[in-house]
């Protein structure tokens, strides 16, 4: 694929993607920032978050046009969620309270296939009413992947893939990752060959910071790890994925790890960091590319 996108098969290009898009007033500002300082290629919103209109209010008046859709089934103890989805009540993804289930596990063994979809359709034609011409799907805590019973939405996904024209993001080479047992290895390459089969492109390979540390780490010690898996990225598309915000009250009341978000805003911005990829030679591209290759196909 990267051949068709004009590079060698020997280059590493990267998406530095921001995910969460909507999270928070400040979560907003820092990533419209990024994009403007040229620092990110890429973000994820997630439609259902309050904030969310404001961001795509923000990107249609920027001209900023790579954004794809974090599609969100969960959510988390201090942030929850509701549906987008409006027409009827999606009882199989929702709590008593109206909320999106905090438990993914639960909501693999519960959740209603055409609730799901419903649901997830909404998501992206919110954003499509709202000015946005999705770049690509991803997905917001795994909630669609059946990591933890085996039971996935990807095909429902992939549909909308189809429908809308859309990649996903669902790394080739997430089948050599150790963590994962052999009954999740063998369903990702069942579903890694159901999208080629498809036509609907992905990358290669993911490169993330942990998430949530505790005790919190120095910046310097988040700028060694990310200098390293810089370093590391192989040939092929590789994606970024960080959460950068701007510590608010907002974003203390909804996350815990307010300050590693924002430790990871300006890592973006770091001089140092995008120094390491003009010396990497490693090519910047965003899931648009790829998104308007596989229109092209």
């Amino acid at each position: 694929m990267i051949q068709k996108l004009g590079f060698t098969a020997d280059d590493r290009l990267l998406i530095i993607n921001a995910d969460d898009f909507g999270m928070t007033t400040g979560t907003n500002e820092a990533i419209v920032n990024l994009f403007e300082a040229n620092s990110i290629t890429s973000a994820s919103i997630m439609v259902p978050c309050t904030d969310s209109t404001e961001a795509m209010e923000i990107s249609n008046q920027k001209g900023i046009k790579n954004i794809g859709i974090h599609l969100t089934l969960s959510s988390s103890e201090l942030d929850p969620y509701t549906p987008v989805f409006q027409l009827r009540t999606l009882n199989s993804l929702i709590t008593a309270e109206g909320y999106f289930h905090t438990d993914v596990t639960f909501i693999e063994r519960n959740a209603d296939e055409d609730e799901v979809r419903a649901e997830m359709e909404s998501q992206i034609q919110c954003a499509i009413s709202k000015g946005i011409d999705p770049t690509h799907l991803d997905s917001h805590g795994g909630s669609i992947m059946g990591l933890f019973t085996g039971r996935d939405f990807l095909e429902i996904t992939f549909d909308l893939c189809e429908k809308y024209r859309l990649p996903f993001n669902l790394p080739s080479r997430i089948l050599e990752q150790s963590f994962f047992n052999a009954d999740q290895l063998r369903l990702f390459k069942k579903r890694i060959n159901s999208a080629k089969d498809r036509k609907i492109l992905s990358i290669d390979d993911i490169v993330t910071l942990p998430y949530c540390y505790n005790p919190v780490v120095e910046y310097s010690q988040m700028k060694k790890q990310l200098t390293e898996k810089l370093k590391s990225i192989k040939p092929g598309i590789t994606q970024l994925v960080l959460h950068p915000s701007k510590i608010t009250d907002q974003l203390i009341a909804k996350t815990n790890c307010y300050k590693e978000r924002e430790m990871e805003y300006h890592l973006l911005n770091d001089i140092d960091i995008k120094g390491l990829i003009n010396k990497e030679r490693i090519k910047l591209i965003s899931w648009k590319d790829i998104r308007d290759l596989q229109r092209s196909i």
